[in-house]
Parts: C-alpha cells; sequence; structure tokens
C-alpha cells in the first residue's frame, strides 16, 4: 500500500511541476511581450488559458483521489494539502499571464508614454521570485521560501511608487488617460504575481517545517 502511495504522490509532484513550469513560461512570455509591444507572445499566452484550467481540475482530483483512498498522514498528508493550495496558487499565476498578456494588446493601441520607471528591472524582480517559489517546491528549501515574503515588500513599493508617480504624469497629460489606466492595471497584475510567489512559498515551509507562516509579521 505504501509503494502504490509514494507512486501517485511522486506522479502528483510531476504534474504539479509541470503546471508550474508552463505558468513560468507565460509569465515570461508575458512580460516579453509587454517589453517588445508584441503581440504574438500576447495571445499565445491568452491561449494556453483553458489548458492550465484543465490542469487545475485534474490536479484537484487526483489529490482528492488520493486522500480518499489511502487515508494519509502526517508529512504525506501536508504534501497533499500544499498541493492542493500551490494549484490553486499557479492557476491564479496562470490568469494572472493571462490579464498581463491583454494589458499588452491593449497598450499597442497607443504610443509609448514616456518610461518613468525602471520596467524591465521590475519584471525581473518578479520573475526571480516566482522562479525561486519554484525552485524552493523542487528542492523542498523552506529558507528560500520564506526570503520571498522580505523580497514582496520591495514589489509593493514599487507599486505604490509607480502608482504616485503615473498619477502625477496623467495629470499634466489626460490625453494619455487611456494608456496610463492599462499601465496602472499592468503594475497591478505583477504586484499579484509577486503576493502568488509569496502564498507557493508559504506552502512550501509549511510542508518542510510543518507551520503556518502565513499570517506571521516580516518585519
Amino acid at each position: 500500500m505504501q509503494n502504490h502511495l509514494d507512486t501517485e504522490l511522486k506522479s502528483l509532484q510531476y504534474q504539479l511541476l509541470n503546471m508550474g513550469g508552463i505558468a513560468e513560461n507565460m509569465l515570461q512570455d508575458a512580460i516579453q511581450s509587454i517589453l517588445d509591444r508584441d503581440e504574438s507572445l500576447a495571445h499565445r499566452v491568452i491561449a494556453l488559458d483553458d489548458s492550465v484550467d484543465k490542469l487545475e481540475n485534474e490536479i484537484e482530483a487526483k489529490c482528492i483521489n488520493i486522500i480518499a483512498r489511502y487515508q494519509p498522514v502526517a508529512f504525506e498528508l501536508r504534501f497533499l494539502t500544499m498541493s492542493l493550495r500551490v494549484n490553486q496558487n499557479l492557476e491564479r499565476l496562470a490568469d494572472k499571464c493571462v490579464s498581463i498578456a491583454r494589458r499588452s494588446v491593449e497598450l499597442l493601441e497607443y504610443p509609448p508614454i514616456e518610461p518613468f520607471v525602471d520596467l524591465p528591472s521590475v519584471c525581473l524582480l518578479i520573475q526571480e521570485m516566482v522562479k525561486d517559489s519554484l525552485d524552493s517546491l523542487v528542492h523542498r528549501d523552506a529558507g528560500l521560501a520564506e526570503q520571498l515574503r522580505q523580497r514582496d515588500n520591495k514589489v509593493d513599493e514599487i507599486y505604490e511608487k509607480t502608482v504616485s508617480e503615473l498619477c502625477v504624469i496623467l495629470s499634466r497629460h489626460p490625453e494619455n488617460i487611456q494608456a496610463g489606466i492599462s499601465i496602472l492595471l499592468l503594475f497591478r497584475h505583477l504586484e499579484r504575481v509577486g503576493d502568488i510567489a509569496v502564498n507557493i512559498g508559504e506552502e512550501v515551509y509549511y510542508l518542510v517545517k510543518g507551520e503556518v507562516i502565513r499570517h506571521s509579521n516580516t518585519d
């Protein structure tokens, strides 16, 4: 019975990591579509949405089936609980990638606004957070998972600063209001991607340490 359970759990982990890889590639393409103003990349991301939704349903069903059949306890039960939550967060990550891609298509309708923030650096920071959250899942690295919480504070600071600066720009150039709204939404989506990376890290920490840090103070 234990051998069968181990096999099922390894298969589940493979599916989860596969979904993580798909979501990470979607994020890369969505961000590149913004930076390069590449509509084809944006549409490639949008087209993957249904496939990710289907994969989320398959993983959720597999988790529930394993719990019902084997009634696992201790670490195995924590792994399944974590898998359900990470699965949901990966689907949300994919949704955010689709939203970023849609903002990319919208922004093609307007001339670029004069750069007021280092967008490539912001995007790189977000991508590194997602990569590290998935690496922490692969290697079950609680230390790496916990570090994401501190790095998310930097993302929040950038988001708040960007909103403030963009509002000033739009007050001076109201003709850019529509493009400005799309940019505001873009940065909101990027900030939420950072939050999702933190969520995944918190679930990995729970798996490894058996402790919930979701609501603990990061200061």
